[in-house]
């Protein structure tokens, strides 16, 4: 199962063709979104309120079709875990992809994002690019 991360998000609502693209060829049964990146969206949406408008429609099909998953205590222990690794290694990234890496860990699920430079960095994480 795929868990998009809020760049992904972000490139279906710009329309670009390879995230489109790909999530037409796969069943929206295999596609989540974590809370934390809604919490991401919509705070960004928040910042720039006239965007709202421009992709309601989008955000309510994407969010009604993929599956929700969302942060709770088995995954905030496996956050703890991942910064511990992180940080002993020098190499920490921000608090919102630690998030989303430990649920996707928890759950194996494989993060779709472009961000490859943060996500890469967190062991046992398998990744894709949808974007290209």
């Amino acid at each position: 199962m795929y868990l998009l991360d809020t760049t992904t998000v972000s490139d279906y609502l710009r329309g670009n063709v390879g995230v489109l693209s790909k999530l037409k060829s796969v069943s929206p049964k295999l596609i989540a979104i974590s809370s934390i990146t809604k919490f991401e969206i919509e705070y960004g949406l928040r910042k720039k309120p006239s965007l709202r408008k421009v992709y309601q429609q989008q955000l309510e099909e994407i969010y009604s079709q993929t599956r929700d998953i969302e942060f709770n205590t088995t995954v905030a222990i496996e956050a703890a875990k991942i910064r511990d690794e992180l940080v002993k290694a020098g190499t920490a990234i921000g608090l919102a992809d630690l998030l989303i890496s430990a649920i996707a860990r928890h759950y194996e699920l494989i993060v779709v994002t472009s961000n490859l430079k943060h996500f890469e960095k967190v062991q046992d994480l398998r990744l894709e690019d949808w974007k290209s």
